[in-house]
Parts: C-alpha cells; structure tokens; sequence
C-alpha cells in the first residue's frame, strides 16, 4: 500500500513562487525602496511640468531636465492667461454642459420610460438597436456626423457641438431599469389618489 501526497503538502521552492509574493516576504526595507521608486517614476512627469512652467520658454538641450532653468519666471502663466478669452470660453462650456443636460434630462428619461413602461409592436427590437449604439466606437460616428451637421448648416456652432449628445443609449437603458424597479403598485396607487 502506498501513500499519496497531496501537491498542497508540497512545499514550492521560492524561485516558483510569484514575485509578488516573493516581495511580500522580503525585507521591508526593501519594499519601501521599490515603493518609492515607482512612486518617483509616477511623479516625475508632473515635476517635470512643474520644473517647465516656471522655467525660460526656451527649448533645448535641458529641456529633459527635472530641476527648474534659473531663472524662474511666471511669464508663462501670464502667456497662457493672455492668450485666451477665458472668459467666453467659459461661457461656452457652461452653454454646453447644461444644454446638453437639460436636453438628455428630457430626451432619456421619456425614452427609458417608454421603454419599461409602455407596450408596443418591436419593442424589443427598438430597445436592441438602441443597445446596439453602444458597441459602436464613437470615433467610427465622426464622419457621419460631421456630413450631418453640414447638411444643416450647424458647423462650427455650438448647436453643433451639442447636438451629437442629446441623447445617449447608456442613459436610455439605466433609466429603463430604474423605471423597471419602481413597483407597479406604487404606479397604481399614484393613479388611484391622483
């Protein structure tokens, strides 16, 4: 009669073992040091736009340099304030940012409602090909959207620009679901207290 050995039993040398768990094992010393290495490496190309920033608006040699060119400057900031109406272009993004809001407010919630609420022939198949929209890149929608917009004269406008995000699958189908949880007593008591 022989005995087996379970392969748990079997101890594994420490070459086999994942490296991260050799590491887990080591010194911490050790893990600190390979911690802050790779913090540093993470960190330095935000040092090196720091260094940048304050640095000459000469381009050369040092450029790759992470320690600031003496002698430190704020021309830059002053340059990237100045050449820019900041102001409209503010007014711009807040144009888009709610426009683009309100009409999604209006257009995904009515759709997701029909969606989960209301019956029709091709159901399903609307709610599929709506589905469908999200499988498809949106860089392959440029063009076709781009030819859109010029045949109605909406190109270079802000109209334009939002136009491309009143509506959106991804926000369809999560309010679909939210109207699918509510219960449908609660939407024949709502009809039977007015």
């Amino acid at each position: 009669m022989s005995a087996e050995i379970s392969p748990l039993l079997v101890r594994t040398p420490a070459a086999a073992r994942p490296l991260w768990l050799r590491l887990r094992r080591s010194t911490p010393f050790t893990l600190t040091v390979l911690m802050c290495c790779l913090a540093l490496l993470w960190v330095s190309p935000f040092i090196w736009m720091l260094a940048t920033s304050f640095s000459a608006t000469t381009f050369g040699d040092d450029m790759a340099s992470l320690l600031p060119r003496l002698p430190l400057t704020l021309d830059n900031f002053r340059d990237a304030w100045n050449s820019a109406d900041w102001l409209s272009l503010y007014a711009n993004t807040l144009i888009f940012t709610f426009g683009t809001f309100f009409v999604q407010l209006l257009t995904i919630t009515t759709a997701g409602y029909v969606f989960a609420c209301h019956e029709f022939r091709g159901k399903q198949t609307l709610f599929l090909l709506f589905l469908v929209q999200l499988m498809i890149m949106p860089v392959v929608m440029m063009v076709p959207n781009m030819l859109t917009l010029k045949t109605f004269g909406l190109l270079n406008t802000l109209t334009g620009v939002m136009m491309p995000y009143f509506t959106s699958a991804f926000g369809v189908f999560l309010m679909r679901q939210a109207f699918l949880a509510i219960p449908k007593e609660l939407e024949e008591a709502a009809l039977m207290e007015g």
